[in-house]
């Protein structure tokens, strides 16, 4: 693993989980996060899963190894979603949607009520399942083709996917069934993939890669990304349609190959993305993802009833009846501070107890 890829994982894991409870600001970089996963995930099997290792280990082996790291977490965060929302009252159960659900084929469905069913956040795993299945085949297929034909595949898979954002992209229904749907997803992984292919003729270019250390890039990559976001909030309407992958795809790339190319040489960025506490962080950003739905329910129903126990949203007692306190606070809106300790917390219980023991049961 490089760890300053790792880091990048565990920063758009906060900021998804930080937007997801309504922190303003963050909208661009979860869409820009997403997109880092699938071509992260494309970038890392390529360099690790090479036409000959895929030929030696098989595709019954290669399948099983990497379901076998999206299925046990994803049913034990179904199973702890739906006693949640039993013991809240809440749990209303469409057999339909629970089976899709558990099978990871919910995204499939251009039915915003299945596939963001349950724990919605498992849209992830299920769209990037597809993703893993499709790599040997992908990779024994593209391996056949000159860097330049892989190219322009590319380029032909982005002007289809431009074309679909643009027939109907400034409708949210339409938009976001398809930033779900696998066939649509797997462009950011097979970009990943070809990135990877392209780099020795990166490499052997005279000037990327050939500091002394990753400083300057990383400064370089990190401008790219927000130039991309502070265009996006300029010119919201002209890019609104396109702003779910197509205009993170320059800046994610720069950022993956500046992660490898200063590999063991970071700057100061990568010395901060490669640090322990961002390495521990990246360790878990799959389960930070996964556990921020319940995280969310243990802050609203343990948390925000203490915090109005002891004073925020009661009525103040200097005001009139009914007023509340005097800094004008609920508990309700404190969850942007506690959601990150409380995923945190949960995530690194379900690492630690439950991932890591089912991995070397399942993968030795």
């Amino acid at each position: 693993m490089i760890k300053t890829i790792n880091g990048w994982r565990a920063v758009f894991a906060l900021m998804i989980v930080l937007f997801h409870v309504g922190v303003a600001g963050l909208e661009e970089m979860t869409w820009a996060g997403v997109s880092f996963f699938f071509m992260a995930s494309g970038f890392l099997l390529a360099m690790k899963y090479p036409v000959e290792r895929l030929d030696s280990e098989g595709y019954g082996r290669f399948a099983w190894r990497h379901a076998a790291k999206l299925f046990p977490l994803h049913w034990l965060t179904l199973v702890l979603w739906l006693a949640a929302m039993a013991l809240v009252g809440m749990l209303a159960i469409k057999s339909l949607a629970l089976a899709l659900n558990a099978t990871l084929l919910h995204t499939w469905s251009l039915s915003h009520s299945i596939y963001f069913s349950c724990n919605q956040f498992s849209w992830f795993l299920g769209t990037l399942l597809f993703c893993y299945l499709c790599y040997p085949l992908l990779a024994r297929w593209l391996s056949r083709l000159r860097l330049r034909v892989r190219v322009i595949i590319v380029m032909v898979l982005v002007v289809i996917d431009f074309i679909l954002l643009a027939i109907n992209g400034t409708d949210g229904y339409f938009r976001t069934a398809l930033y779900v749907f696998p066939p649509v997803r797997i462009i950011d992984f097979i970009i990943g993939m070809v990135l990877a292919a392209a780099l020795p003729h990166i490499q052997a270019l005279p000037v990327i890669g050939k500091g002394k250390n990753g400083t300057d890039a990383e400064l370089v990559a990190v401008a790219l990304l927000s130039a991309a976001v502070m265009s996006y909030q300029a010119y919201y309407d002209l890019l609104l349609r396109w702003s779910d992958a197509l205009i993170w795809w320059l800046p994610v790339a720069v950022i993956l190959l500046v992660c490898y190319l200063y590999d063991k040489r970071e700057g100061f960025i990568g010395k901060v993305l490669a640090s322990k506490p961002l390495q521990w962080l990246g360790d878990i950003s799959f389960e930070i993802f996964m556990l921020q739905g319940l995280a969310a329910l243990v802050f609203n129903y343990l948390c925000a009833p203490v915090l109005a126990h002891l004073g925020f949203g009661h009525p103040s007692p200097y005001g009139n009846p009914g007023d509340f306190d005097p800094m004008g606070m609920s508990p309700y809106s404190l969850i942007p501070v506690f959601i990150l300790p409380i995923d945190i917390l949960l995530a690194w219980a379900v690492n630690r107890l439950f991932t890591r023991p089912i991995s070397r049961l399942l993968l030795k």
